[in-house]
């Protein structure tokens, strides 16, 4: 777990450096640059990806009362998905197809090993239904996801042909709100009220959010990779529906909470939700506009993975490597007047990272 949240940090360096220098091609909406594909997978793959992965096997055991199969198979799943996100983006920066398809075929027995390690035969309490069902949900949507890119990763050895533009944009969806966003609405569904101390919110959405969204994601695959024009705004409007229905359940999040003030990860987990909204704003505006517009699309994207997945995970970092480094250095052997976890979180850092990050 711990190794998990580090490689996400070094991707997440690696990721920041790469924005700079793909920025002029963002500003121009030209997101098709090997260079934008490789920036953006850093972070999804090589950020988002990883992290959800360390979190879930903190997670899981916690509060849906099962440990991972073996913890030398979840260091198999890291190792091949941080070697496969290294040949990936490298491919896809200069451009080395050879480099892409290996990438890929790790990344793929990395998936293959997480979902084996954190599957279980044993008894699954049924207060957490729910949330196993975003998870797995999250996790199929991730499946298709990498059929399709590796469906981009055969086009470019000369294998076959795909739609280009099709292929990415649903590809694009599967990932950042099927698996990523399922994930986080499961999983946030009894974390995000924890780190509120939020009580008291209807849980009725959760029956209607997953799916709304994976229906929309299948209607809008379908459309897209087999080129049925009609499919994608019914896809997209079913999205659209799932974001606003989640949004109102976060609503009651925050207006429930009893600690009234924000902290550092509660103000970023704030800006998450609102970049949430952005993204929708802008995914509603994309199914109006009468023709493609490569800089909305690029808009879009960025508020989904920047705006919305990023913020997200940044809060929940700070609660969860606070917790893990107090119970490493104080945890065993307490003693005394101790500091709080939350005491361990440089605060100006953290405020000036929200700050900066939102502007």
């Amino acid at each position: 777990m711990g190794g998990h949240f580090a490689v996400s940090l070094f991707w997440l360096l690696v990721g920041a450096i790469g924005l700079v220098l793909v920025a002029p091609d963002l500003a121009r909406g030209n997101f098709l640059a090997p260079h934008v594909f490789s920036v953006v997978h850093a972070f999804t793959l090589g950020v988002i990806t990883t992290t959800i992965f360390g979190v879930l096997h903190q997670f899981l055991p916690m509060a849906l009362g099962h440990p991972p199969r073996s913890v030398r198979a979840g260091y198999v799943a890291l190792a091949a998905l941080a070697g496969g996100t290294a040949l990936l983006v490298t491919g896809f920066w200069f451009w080395a197809p050879a480099l892409q398809g290996i990438g890929w075929t790790l990344i793929f027995i990395a998936i293959g090993v997480h979902e084996w390690n954190l599957s279980t035969r044993k008894h699954r309490p049924p207060e957490h239904r729910v949330v196993r069902l975003y998870i797995w949900g999250g996790h199929g949507a991730l499946g298709l996801a990498l059929l399709l890119g590796g469906a981009r990763v055969g086009e470019t050895l000369g294998w076959w042909t795909t739609d280009r533009i099709g292929t990415i944009a649903a590809h694009f969806h599967l990932a950042a709100l099927g698996f990523a966003t399922l994930t986080a609405i499961g999983v946030g569904s009894r974390m995000i009220p924890m780190f509120l101390v939020s009580h008291g919110t209807p849980q009725w959405p959760l029956r209607f959010i997953g799916p709304l969204v994976l229906a929309g994601l299948v209607i809008f695959t379908a459309g897209e990779v087999w080129r049925v024009p009609a499919l994608g705004p019914i896809g997209g409007i079913l999205l659209a529906a799932g974001a606003v229905l989640y949004l109102h359940l976060s609503r009651g999040y925050f207006s429930h909470r009893l600690r009234r003030h924000f902290d550092p990860p509660t103000a970023h987990m704030a800006a998450a939700h609102l970049g949430l909204l952005a993204a929708t704003v802008v995914g509603i505006a994309l199914l109006l506009a009468p023709r493609f517009d490569p800089r909305l699309w690029t808009a879009y994207a960025l508020l989904a993975i920047l705006g919305w997945l990023l913020p997200l995970i940044f809060g929940i970092l700070y609660k969860v490597l606070t917790h893990l480094t107090w119970i490493h250095l104080h945890g065993r052997h307490a003693t005394g007047a101790l500091p709080t976890a939350a005491a361990m979180l440089d605060s100006r850092s953290a405020w000036a990272s929200l700050g900066l990050l939102s502007a």
